[in-house]
């Protein structure tokens, strides 16, 4: 896990405060939960992205043109 500091308004950070004592949990984790569900698709992408790019850099001969790979989506929609 990785440390980081984020500013948050004063209202806020005591509303999310008292949630985290609502909730029993600590407030990092619902800044996390909330974060991830935010950007949940976005995420996904990128984790889809960094998981093609690395098979492709193992075998760039099995590289398909861009203009094939549209083509193909194109026909499947």
């Amino acid at each position: 896990m990785v440390r980081t500091t984020i500013y948050l308004p004063e209202e806020l950070h005591s509303g999310l405060k008292h949630l985290a004592v609502e909730m029993h949990c600590p407030m990092a984790e619902l800044l996390r939960k909330a974060v991830e569900e935010t950007y949940e698709h976005e995420l996904g992408d990128l984790r889809a992205a960094q998981k093609a790019w690395k098979s492709h850099l193992k075998s760039p001969d099995k590289a398909v043109p861009v203009r094939g790979y549209f083509a193909k989506r194109v026909k499947r929609a």
